[in-house]
């Protein structure tokens, strides 16, 4: 799937520019994962993590995989890349983004999708 949204191909760009968010994305490939499980695994300011997760679920990077309610009642989200693979491509004119969408998340947003029709 090519990318054709100008402020999407830049704020993706932008976060694999960024070192932590760029830790986040890898990490969040295959397993999701809470913000306070990439700050630990990933070495990453709490504050900082909260912040780039935040940014890049609502660019459409990352994506609520489920949400978890504990029995102290608290609730938190276990994160997911929205992506397997990005492939990028440079020619005088743009820079080219096509993405293969996460099989689970993909999935995911075509049941979500399908059951909203219905």
């Amino acid at each position: 799937m090519r990318i054709t949204s100008q402020t999407v191909r830049d704020a993706l760009i932008r976060s694999l520019a960024d070192e932590y968010c760029r830790k986040i994305i890898l990490s969040t490939i295959d397993k999701a994962q809470s913000v306070e499980e990439l700050s630990k695994s990933e070495s990453i300011p709490i504050s900082t993590a909260y912040r780039r997760v935040n940014e890049m679920k609502d660019i459409g990077i990352l994506t609520v995989e489920k949400t978890v309610l504990t029995e102290e009642g608290k609730k938190f989200e276990l994160y997911r890349s929205a992506f397997k693979t990005i492939h990028m491509d440079l020619n005088p004119a743009e820079i080219l983004l096509d993405v293969e969408l996460n099989e689970d998340v993909a999935g995911r947003l075509s049941r979500l999708w399908t059951s909203m029709r219905a």
